[in-house]
């Protein structure tokens, strides 16, 4: 509970300093203007000060710029805001999460404008939920429709002397496809098609509600595109093409102010609170150990890019069961899967955590496979129509790198003892043997997720298996088949965290960062000399036994992905 008189002194500290800004009305604001470009993360991730001396001051985050736009629509001076729109690097479904939050603030009676020197289908679907559009003299907008790109390598591996050998629960479970095939099969294509089908009709039908338009004329521009700027203004694209020059006379008043500025004139609220939701995110690949985000994403796959540990979540969700003043937890996933025992772990942890306060998941852009079993410990799934998710399916692979060690004038000898000591090796493909087994194994762990797809979502098994065996669905195609409870973004979830938690609607949120700090006995055994010597030598067992051969995961494991 707060402190009495700590609560006395916080609120007369905001309302001096209310007054303060208030007296600043001799510099009005009637816009804020915020500039958004690149990669807008969903959940704020402050960098150290190292990093922003390296790598710059971090981005606005999709839940700081909501925040934002509530101070803005809820201090009476600001007629609205100016967006000028850079070239966005975002997720379909955190454009939807974006979008969501322009359409909430106009409905507060604010409005939004949006410029740009050029749109493409991306910025101009945002742009889409605006009161305005303008573009810069002389700009273009190319919504020339959707294109997906998938790279096979089956090819480009045997250059090199590689064979990946994969055994797969269903021919929808097509991750494992791009090493072993060079064309997509009939299942994966269909797949694709029905993935690229539900995301631009979405698009479509977004652009045609907030440009007033029927949804055959928007197809219609699509078709016809690229346009330029007076091309774009016939159409019915934009309302204006000016230069930025000419922001204050087009909105018609000179008190245009940059949110680095108006952030600290805004007015501020303070309420005492003694609760708390917490976020908890699960984002990048799901593997076992300790979570990882390298600085550099390497176009490998399976390899590159953010991790998430088994470890390292399993520590945050045991110390967030300690904390009596989180009363609800909203568990953000982005991940397109990985391990699954590292998946189970997870799950497992936030199972126990469930029993104990309400647990609400909401999935980014892409919810899959590992992803959607750890979302299914949640007693509420939040996803955006153009979330990827689904993937209820398991595959397991490994290189086969005999040729390439051949061609690099290298001979490798096995000595084995046992039948199948080679099973994790990548000195010959899967034996007929050694498939039986791990088709087996593959089975055993389809079944235990399709039952807990099925107790989690009130299904009968049979009902999630013809959903399942490795199908990828959208948002609003989970929404119909019952893998999700509600379309929205982190704000709903939220949102719905709190209702069930009978939280108040502003109820304070906590981010879970980091890992938990070990004790002093772990701290102790980490530097011991046999513990340093142990790990070497298991990190070297690994690499004798193929699972770090060119850095690909050739292991005998089960990737939920």
């Amino acid at each position: 509970m707060p402190h009495p008189m700590l609560d006395f002194v916080m609120q007369n500290a905001v309302t001096l300093i209310n007054q303060q800004r208030q007296r600043s009305i001799y510099q009005p604001m009637d816009y804020v203007q915020f500039h958004l470009t690149g990669e807008l993360p969903a959940l704020p991730d402050p960098r150290s000060a190292l990093l922003r001396r390296v790598l710059g001051r971090e981005s606005f985050s999709l839940l700081a710029l909501d925040e934002a736009f509530e101070r803005i629509a809820n201090d009476p001076r600001p007629k609205g805001i100016l967006l000028t729109l850079g070239q966005l690097a975002m997720s379909s479904a955190d454009l939807e999460t974006l979008r969501a939050s322009l359409l909430k603030f106009r409905a507060q009676g604010k409005r939004v404008v949006c410029y740009a020197q050029s749109y493409d289908l991306a910025s101009y679907f945002l742009a889409s939920a605006a009161d305005e559009i303008w573009l810069q003299p002389s700009g273009v907008v190319i919504i020339s429709g959707l294109v997906q790109q998938q790279v096979y390598l089956k090819d480009a591996l045997a250059a090199l002397g590689l064979e990946a050998d994969l055994i797969a629960i269903s021919p929808y479970k097509s991750a494992g496809d791009r090493l072993t095939r060079d064309t997509p099969s009939p299942e994966a294509e269909a797949q694709t098609n029905w993935l690229l089908d539900a995301t631009f009709e979405r698009v479509v039908n977004a652009i045609a509600e907030g440009r007033g338009m029927d949804s055959a004329r928007v197809r219609s521009l699509i078709d016809g595109a690229l346009y330029t700027d007076t091309q774009a203004q016939e159409a019915g694209l934009i309302d204006h093409v000016c230069n930025e020059e000419g922001f204050t006379a087009r909105l018609n008043t000179p008190h245009l102010v940059l949110w680095e500025e108006a952030q600290n004139r805004l007015l501020l609220r303070y309420a005492a609170h003694d609760a708390v939701v917490a976020v908890l995110p699960i984002v990048g690949t799901i593997v076992n150990g300790t979570s990882n985000n390298p600085p550099v994403d390497l176009p490998i796959p399976f390899v590159g890019g953010q991790q998430a540990g088994d470890e390292t979540v399993v520590q945050q969700v045991r110390h967030l069961m300690k904390q009596d003043h989180v009363k609800a937890v909203v568990v953000y996933v982005d991940s397109p899967g990985g391990s699954a025992s590292a998946s189970e772990a997870m799950a497992s942890a936030l199972d126990e955590l469930a029993k104990t306060r309400p647990v609400v998941v909401c999935m980014g852009g892409v919810a899959a496979s590992g992803g959607y079993y750890v979302a299914t410990s949640g007693q509420w799934i939040v996803a955006q129509p153009t979330t990827i998710t689904g993937s209820i399916g398991v595959f397991t692979l490994k290189v086969v790198a005999n040729n390439a060690w051949r061609k690099l004038r290298m001979n490798a000898v096995y000595y084995l003892r046992g039948a199948n000591a080679d099973i994790l090796l990548p000195n010959a493909p899967f034996s007929a043997t050694q498939r039986a087994l791990g088709r087996a194994l593959i089975e055993r762990i389809y079944t235990q997720f399709v039952r807990r797809v099925a107790d989690a979502r009130k299904m009968k098994p049979e009902t999630v298996d013809s959903i399942g065996g490795g199908r990828v669905w959208t948002g609003s195609q989970a929404f119909a088949h019952g893998l999700v409870d509600q379309l929205g973004g982190l704000s709903d979830a939220l949102a719905k965290a709190r209702a069930l938690a009978g939280l108040r609607h502003d109820a304070p949120v906590a981010f879970v960062r980091g890992r938990v700090k070990p004790s002093v006995a772990q701290l102790a055994e980490a530097v011991q000399p046999a513990a340093a010597l142990q790990r070497l030598y298991k990190r070297a067992e690994m690499f004798n036994s193929g699972q770090a051969w060119l850095l690909l995961p050739v292991a005998w494991q089960q990737r939920l992905k």
